[in-house]
């Protein structure tokens, strides 16, 4: 829904938050985009992508705006779907109103009758997202191979967030994406910084109770087609010289993309198996095959709950017990101790598992238990990004023997195996 009418002025009207109509009073309304003069207008150097509709950045009063020049019906429409992709809590631009401008009647023919038809033109404002790496810049400098993997990753995994929410774009390019450096906070381990993409167009987007296969890979295509239609463009200017998308990265992006979809729908399994709302309190799975090795280390805890309680322990109950008093309490001493300063890329979820798999391997190597505290310091040492694991690798031992193993509830090693 659009916010109330704030104000009218002669042919304007403006749909937007009190908070922001003083400011957007200021703009000259009464001309078209193309038309703002930067001497009366402070207008922000932002490049933005290849539009079919014209885009202004102006700073009012300290507060940045993006202004997209369109129709009423379109302005209207596409402020709605912005809601409906936040309310899902999917990566977007924040839509702040409508601001529309009157254009008189005209007469359309209908071919049986000719019908007085208002016209309007209509502005989108959205707010101006900070720190965004403009889909050029991308490809300007050190170019590396493992810029490449940052670059599809976060793009992939909008595309996963979106399909997963029967969100089908429908015109999905670099062009309609900002990419930024945002703070993510990771359940049970702390924050960090990541490339993320946003939706920065909403057009042509449908929303729909899920999307076949067939409408996915849509997406995808159209996206890739795309970046090779932006690879000429920028070796044509001169801007870069090697291709800014492969044969390999096609590959990449594709068969990544097949396999994050899977494992996104392997996550919503577990969440209506066990409650668990994967995202907020574990983090997400990024290996496929996860979510069935925490199924099964919760089915075990179920098991020895029932034992203990000597009653059937419902699936969801013992999942919210095991996240209480196992899962919760070890990311804790993984968060406290900064763990995911040594494994930068992994989640709770995942690191949780990987550990848990490195116990279960060294058990069966030395043919007993070997217990979590050991397994967690030998898996440390093997696999941390750097060397200074040292430094913090006995404190975390210790918070772990204290937590665990002198208690009966230590994860054992038969449940991930």
């Amino acid at each position: 829904m659009l916010p109330p009418l704030s104000f009218k002025a002669d042919s304007v009207r403006f749909f937007v938050p009190p908070g922001d109509t003083g400011r957007l009073l200021k703009l000259p309304w009464h001309v078209h985009l193309e038309g703002w003069d930067t001497e009366k207008v402070r207008l922000i150097p932002v490049k933005s992508g290849l539009s079919r509709h014209i885009v202004r950045f102006p700073d009012v009063d300290g507060r940045r705006y993006a202004v997209k020049e369109t129709s009423g019906e379109n302005a209207r429409r596409e402020f709605e779907l912005y809601g409906e992709l936040q309310k899902k809590g999917l990566p977007t631009l924040e839509a702040v109103g409508v601001v529309l401008r009157d254009e008189g009647v005209t007469l359309v023919d209908t071919g049986v009758a000719r019908l007085r038809q208002q016209r309007d033109t209509g502005y989108l404002v959205t707010r101006l997202m900070e720190n965004v790496l403009p889909d050029s810049y991308l490809f300007r400098r050190a170019f590396t191979e493992d810029n490449r993997v940052t670059i599809w990753d976060a793009v992939i995994h909008l595309f996963v967030r979106l399909h997963a929410e029967g969100i089908y774009w429908g015109d999905a390019s670099l062009a309609n994406m900002l990419v930024h450096f945002s703070s993510e906070i990771v359940p049970g381990l702390g924050r960090r910084k990541r490339l993320e993409a946003v939706l920065a167009d909403a057009e042509t987007v449908e929303i729909r109770p899920s999307l076949t296969t067939s409408l996915r890979l849509a997406d995808v295509e159209f996206f890739l087609e795309s970046m090779l239609w932006m690879d000429a463009d920028l070796r044509a200017s001169g801007m870069v010289r090697d291709p800014v998308v492969t044969q390999k990265d096609q590959k990449y992006i594709r068969t990544t993309y097949l396999e994050r979809f899977e494992i996104a729908q392997e996550m919503r399994t577990f969440e209506l198996l066990t409650s668990i709302d994967v995202d907020a309190r574990l983090g997400s799975f990024d290996v496929r095959g996860y979510s069935h090795l925490l199924l099964k280390h919760i089915q075990e805890h179920r098991w020895y709950l029932g034992e203990r309680l000597k009653r059937e322990i419902a699936l969801a109950d013992a999942a919210q017990d095991w996240y209480q008093t196992i899962f919760s309490p070890v990311c804790r001493i993984f968060s406290d101790e900064g763990l995911l300063e040594f494994f930068p890329e992994a989640t709770a979820a995942s690191l949780y598992v990987r550990v848990m798999e490195h116990k279960y391997f060294m058990s069966e190597r030395e043919r007993k238990d070997v217990g979590l505290a050991p397994a967690l310091e030998d898996y440390v040492q093997r696999f941390a990004r750097h060397g200074r694991w040292q430094l913090v690798v006995r404190s975390i031992v210790q918070a772990l023997a204290s937590l665990f193993e002198s208690d009966e509830r230590t994860p054992s090693t038969s449940a991930l195996s």
